[in-house]
């Protein structure tokens, strides 16, 4: 009994994957006054093949990856998310040439979701800003110009 749940444990287990495709990890200033120079983000995705529990535990774990990078004291903000057809793998010319004669299974193109991301600071991330009613208006006043005598 133990050895089958551990086979079905995994089968499961590559069925919730996701890569990422670019990471750019914060990065601090010299002084600890300035705090972060740049934010970081990325790019993750992950396949849409299969049932939706398998495509949800890929969206979880899409979801860690990128609360990784962003560290403890940032927060991940998905800027855009689009599903687009990519290859399963990366290859390159010279792979398709060499497998060409085998036949071209090693190379499935299937729909993947792809997350963009920003890292935000955490009070920044869990609301978006909003325009707020009671903010004054800046009133800009420029004064004539005066002409200079001849």
């Amino acid at each position: 009994m133990k050895r089958v749940i551990f086979f079905a444990v995994l089968v499961c287990l590559p069925a919730c994957v996701a890569e990422t495709v670019e990471r750019r990890r914060p990065r601090r200033g010299p002084v600890k006054a300035v705090g972060f120079v740049d934010l970081g983000g990325g790019q993750v995705r992950y396949g849409l093949d299969g049932w939706s529990w398998f495509v949800s535990g890929r969206r979880r774990h899409a979801m860690r990856l990128m609360r990784k990078n962003c560290g403890s004291e940032l927060a991940p903000q998905v800027m855009d998310e689009y599903t687009r057809q990519d290859a399963d793998i990366a290859y390159s010319g010279e792979d398709i040439t060499v497998n060409i004669d085998k036949g071209l299974e090693h190379f499935k193109i299937s729909p993947f979701q792809h997350m963009s991301y920003e890292c935000r600071r955490r009070s920044a991330a869990s609301a978006p800003p909003l325009a707020s009613t009671t903010t004054p208006r800046v009133i800009l006043i420029v004064p004539p110009a005066q002409e200079k005598p001849q």
